[in-house]
């Protein structure tokens, strides 16, 4: 065989064995986050690392990976049924027999069954990461929204509609299961929600119901048993004060509910997951909790729950591509050897795993102060949640999309081709993760309006100063005191910031986020490595800590430090 020859065949040999080389076992491959989950669950993980580690193999089952591939080709996309073989309207979804097929996969790991118990978010979660290494899959966001009711109906449900709803909500048999939508957008509103127009008017042949009519523009989750729908009561205030929340069931009888699907819409990513233009006729409703308190409920409750569930979905894409990239470049070869021996690529693989990691430890920290918050209650802290949850989601999703688009750079041209690697689909899926449940300025402008007009800085910096006083740190203490003057930088930004005119501060509200964020991550990292170093945990989380600072705060001047490809060597070498 000529030498060319042999090349060729030698390149081909590379990919099979990295393909060969894709981590079935998911929570095997990422000792960060079983470390994580020991430390938020304590000495409850042990009876929950069974399931969350069959969670984490069906995610890195090879068969999994095909069945979602597969859903997402564009012949296999969901389309839009009006009627029956004789004519009668049925505003029915067909899927691909794929689409079902990972959705019963799905369900079974017991993702939303495990809320039935509460506080539970933190396992609930630890299902949803893995389950998000495929992104949206199909089914990221239905099981969003489903666990948005669940703990809708928990919370304010009365006791008939909780018993009438809850057990099929919560049943992991998908062919059983009743699963969810939240329909709030309209085509003139957006993020401006207080402009909706849809409007809820007593049913007259029904006491305490309701008929819906109007449009709703983004209709994510259209095939759904239940919808969760906004809409103005007549007579109400102007703004968000006068929306009430309801909810929809897709059929009457055996009829749809007095609604007509316009068109399912073509978008960019999550596309296997339908999405669509609704347009209500008189569709009966009930209200679920108090009229006027809807906006503040679904503010609370719903769109919280999808935040968070955001932030996961981002936080599973960027595990995966950072996967995919690692092992990838340990087995392309070019220049005379693994890519991995290139600093370009080992500096682009050690980023993505720092942002990977540093998300890991925001999100699930909010997951355990939400469990904690339903055992403990605390008004401080909860709206301290408030604001971490907002800004997390903003941050993570800013950052997966990037995270992604270093992966396929790591994997070069290979990288864009919808059938050599997960990494276009996620690319795709990613971007939307930046726009769904709020944009990034309207995320920031919320951030700006709790600060000025119910002071939430004040309860957001006391919990993370309360969480730097309480840790504890062997060897080193230089993270925790850097840590500390970056909460008294980040304090004196939102003092300026709210000392400002109104116009800089809209201006300048983001370039605040962006340090909350940063400050809010690194605390994170650091409450995690002096757990580990308590527990004899042998890890690199404290170079991976010195190298977001690096990257994310404080920037790296070429040359200044010449300890910084030691860091990008050792962060770059380990999964």
């Amino acid at each position: 065989m000529s030498t060319r020859a042999s090349n060729i065949v030698a390149g081909r040999a590379d990919l099979e064995t990295w393909e060969a080389a894709q981590p079935q076992d998911l929570l095997a491959m990422d000792p960060n986050i079983d470390n994580v989950l020991r430390m938020h669950f304590g000495a409850a993980y042990e009876g929950a690392r069974e399931q969350i580690a069959a969670a984490a193999r069906l995610a890195g089952d090879r068969e999994m990976h095909a069945l979602v591939q597969l859903s997402n080709r564009d012949e296999n996309l969901p389309r839009l049924q009006r009627y029956d073989s004789i004519g009668r309207r049925t505003e029915k979804i067909v899927f691909h027999p794929s689409y079902h097929e990972v959705g019963r996969r799905c369900w079974k790991t017991g993702v939303l069954s495990s809320l039935a118990s509460r506080p539970n978010d933190l396992l609930s979660g630890a299902l949803v990461y893995f389950l998000d290494h495929h992104g949206e899959g199909g089914h990221a966001c239905p099981i969003a929204c489903a666990a948005g009711l669940i703990k809708l109906l928990q919370q304010l449900g009365t006791e008939e509609q909780q018993e009438r709803l809850l057990p099929a909500l919560l049943n992991p048999d998908y062919e059983q299961r009743l699963h969810a939508a939240q329909f709030v957008t309209e085509v003139q509103g957006g993020s401006d929600v207080g402009a909706n127009a849809c409007v809820a008017t007593p049913a007259v042949d029904e006491a305490g119901s309701y008929r819906i009519s109007g449009e709703k523009w983004f209709c994510s989750v259209v095939d759904a048993g239940i919808f969760v729908v906004s809409a103005r009561l007549e007579g109400a205030p102007v703004g968000t004060k006068g929306l009430g929340l309801f909810l929809v069931p897709r059929q009457v009888g055996d009829s749809p509910n007095s609604f007509t699907i316009r068109r399912l819409k073509e978008k960019l990513g999550t596309q296997s997951m339908a999405s669509a233009e609704v347009d209500f006729d008189g569709a009966w409703a009930e209200p679920i909790g108090p009229l006027d308190k809807g906006f503040k409920n679904l503010a609370s409750i719903v769109l919280d729950t999808s935040r968070v569930h955001n932030a996961l979905a981002s936080c599973g894409m960027m595990r995966r591509a950072t996967l995919e990239a690692h092992t990838f470049a340990r087995h392309r070869r070019a220049f005379g050897g693994p890519i991995i021996e290139q600093p370009m690529v080992q500096e682009t693989l050690a980023r993505m795993r720092v942002i990977a990691s540093a998300a890991v430890a925001s999100t699930f920290r909010l997951l355990a102060l939400s469990d904690r918050l339903e055992s403990e209650p605390d008004g401080n802290l909860a709206r301290a949640r408030r604001v971490s949850v907002n800004i997390n989601k903003y941050w993570t999703s800013v950052w997966a999309t990037r995270v992604v688009r270093d992966g396929i750079e790591v994997l070069g041209g290979n990288g864009t081709i919808e059938d050599f690697s997960v990494l276009p689909r996620l690319y795709r899926d990613a971007m939307v993760m930046e726009s769904w449940e709020g944009t990034h300025n309207a995320l920031c402008a919320q951030v700006l309006r709790d600060f000025a007009t119910r002071g939430l800085h004040r309860p957001w910096c006391a919990e993370i100063k309360r969480t730097l006083n309480a840790i504890e740190c062997e060897g080193s203490s230089e993270p925790r005191e850097y840590a500390e003057g970056l909460h008294q930088r980040v304090k004196r930004r939102i003092g300026q910031l709210l000392a400002s005119d109104e116009e800089t501060a809209r201006l300048h509200i983001r370039r605040v986020v962006d340090e909350m964020c940063h400050l809010q991550v690194y605390v994170a990292m650091l409450v995690e490595l002096a757990w580990e170093r308590k527990n004899g945990v042998e890890s690199d989380k404290d170079a991976i800590l010195e190298l977001y600072r690096y990257f994310f705060i404080e920037g790296v001047v070429p040359f200044d430090d010449s300890n910084l490809p030691r860091l990008v060597r050792e962060v770059s070498g380990r999964l």
